[in-house]
This record gives structure tokens, sequence and C-alpha cells, in this order.
């Protein structure tokens, strides 16, 4: 037995994902970042979560990601209880955490979901996240090296280069 090798675990999700889906992809990833104990697999719903992922994992101030975290409870707009389940919790290194929420960009517009997240946000406890952030097709920068290679050796080969990070406000910031 390879006594360097780690088996990888599998990140535990508040709710599981479904198996099957007419309308998004159903994607796995596995963090293998050398500060983790093990690699850690995560099961994603779409492409888009998968390059949202990309985007927060190349984040040097990111120390853990978690998908699918617990589900919260707020009051919609006509007062009544509701909930909502994010798409990731970022850890950041400063003790901070932003709750990241990924929509397709029609969806957002079609049903005001940047609306929906502002009032989850004002109520949202600071023990859970301190920002909320909203990830679209429209935050993925274009590819310009290589499309089909594989997205996290890039990363890891951008960063070992010194390319500049995408900066926070790149993104859509609700709160």
């Amino acid at each position: 037995m390879n006594p360097y090798f780690r088996f990888p675990v599998l990140a535990p999700a508040s709710r599981t994902v479904p198996a099957r889906s007419k309308a998004s992809a159903r994607v796995q990833v596995v963090d293998t970042r050398a500060f983790l104990p093990q690699p850690v697999i995560s099961r994603l719903e779409s492409n888009l979560e998968a390059r949202c992922w990309d985007q927060l994992v190349a984040n040097p101030d990111i120390r853990e990601i978690q998908a699918q975290p617990p589900e919260i409870t707020y009051r919609d707009a006509r007062g009544k209880p509701a909930t909502h389940h994010f798409d990731f919790r970022a850890h950041l290194k400063d003790g901070n955490a932003w709750a990241v929420a990924v929509r397709p960009l029609v969806r957002v517009r079609k049903y005001r979901f940047d609306r929906v997240l502002e009032l989850i946000a004002a109520q949202l406890p600071r023990s859970f996240a301190t920002r909320v952030l909203l990830f679209t097709e429209a935050s993925i920068p274009r590819p310009t090296i290589v499309p089909h290679a594989p997205t996290t050796r890039l990363i890891e080969r951008a960063k070992e280069l010194g390319a500049p990070m995408i900066p926070t406000s790149a993104h859509m910031i609700v709160a």
C-alpha cells in the first residue's frame, strides 16, 4: 500500500442531489488541495455550479467550501415562513463565510431571484454567513487557455504562475 495515498471522503450535504434530471447535469468534484487532511468529494447539481466551484477553489482567501450547506429559514415578502438551500458556503481564512447562490441569469430575471436573495440576506444569521453572493453565467470569465483541459489543473497552474484573481466585486454582491 502506498503510504502517501489518501482515500477521498464524501463531503457532508444537507440534501441529496437527485440522481436524474432533464434540465441539469450531475457533477462530482474532488478537492485535493494539499492542506486538506484527505481529498473531499462534493456532489453538485449543474455545470454552472461546477464553474462556481472552480472560481471558489481558485480564491486563496477561501479555506473550505461546503456544497449543499444546511437550509436556512426566513420570512418571505408576505411574512410567511420559507426555507432556502444555498448552493455553497465558503469559509474564509479571516473567519467570515459567504453564502453562495448559483442560478442561470434567465431564471434570476424571470423570478426576480435577486430580490429574494436581498430579503434572505437581511434575515440571514451572521453565524451562517456574513455575505451573500449570487453567481450566474455572467460571473464566469471567458476561457482563454485550452477550454477542454481539466479545469482544476488550469487553476492550480495559474496560481503557480501568479495569475491575477478575479476580484470578488466582479460577482453580483447582494449583501
